[in-house]
């Protein structure tokens, strides 16, 4: 899948405008827009700068801005990704630091190990016993218990059996939806559609535009992820934080 950066540069030259032409027409540094097709993002002077850059750069080509900041939002989402499933990769890798013994090392090593070995077998050598003792038997009498009562039955945790998420999108909005793991929801939603997501265990959540769902869980209102252009990760919902994201009615706040 084609980059960002790589993206625009084809638009550009498909459309024979060159760097110059963009750099005199937006007043953008020639410095900022090579970055920019090169992916070097890291170059440019902060995310709302970087913004402002591609909002001016689409509008130079005739290109759609939502369509560019989402391509960006999601370019962004994919290599923090890959970034921690490389460092989870390298701490789980163990360390192995191969060494060469030589002959005198491997001598060593086994006259250590045989004098383990005897010292093992002398110790673990039964014993004869002078006399043989009778094993006695001592009765306990058994008192009478008074009966257990049963256990209080503790609260549930969970009210239902899954999560059932249903989203309803207000604004043009990225997206991606992992159920129980699994990807089941990812692109570029327009206002007005709306999605259903069921998972056993938990959900989580990516959005491009906090500000531009509204969602329920389980049937009931769900409180606002953020504010419209807002970018939010990682957003997870499980039966230990659920009742987090509900509105909560009036006489649940009373028994707070």
């Amino acid at each position: 899948m084609a980059s960002l950066g790589q993206e625009l540069k084809r638009e550009r030259e498909l459309r024979g405008i060159s760097l110059k032409e963009i750099a005199g027409s937006t007043k953008i540094n020639m410095k900022f827009l090579q970055a920019l097709e090169n992916d070097e993002l890291e170059i440019l002077p902060g995310e709302f700068f970087i913004k402002g850059i591609l909002s001016a750069y689409a509008r130079c080509l005739g290109l759609e801005k939502e369509y560019v900041l989402n391509k960006y939002y999601e370019d962004s989402l994919l290599k923090e990704q890959d970034s921690e499933v490389e460092q989870r990769t390298e701490k789980s890798s163990p360390n192995v630091f191969p060494r060469k013994l030589n002959f005198f090392s491997l001598v060593f090593i086994s006259v250590l190990l045989f004098i383990v070995f005897l010292s093992f077998y002398f110790i673990a050598r039964p014993r004869k016993s002078a006399e043989a003792y009778p094993e006695t038997q001592i009765a306990v009498p058994i008192q009478e218990q008074e009966p257990i009562p049963p256990p209080k039955e503790l609260p549930q945790i969970k009210e239902a059996s899954e999560l059932g998420l249903k989203i309803s999108f207000l604004h043009d909005t990225w997206i991606q939806v992992y159920a129980d793991g699994e990807l089941v929801l990812d692109g570029l939603m327009s206002e007005g559609e709306e999605a259903s997501v069921r998972a056993r265990e938990e959900l989580i959540l990516h959005l491009g535009n906090a500000g531009g769902i509204s969602y329920s869980l389980n049937g009931r209102i769900g409180k606002p992820l953020g504010v419209l252009g807002a970018v939010r990760k990682n957003i997870k919902i499980d039966f230990d934080n659920f009742n987090e994201f509900l509105v909560q009615s009036e006489q649940e706040e009373k028994e707070k």
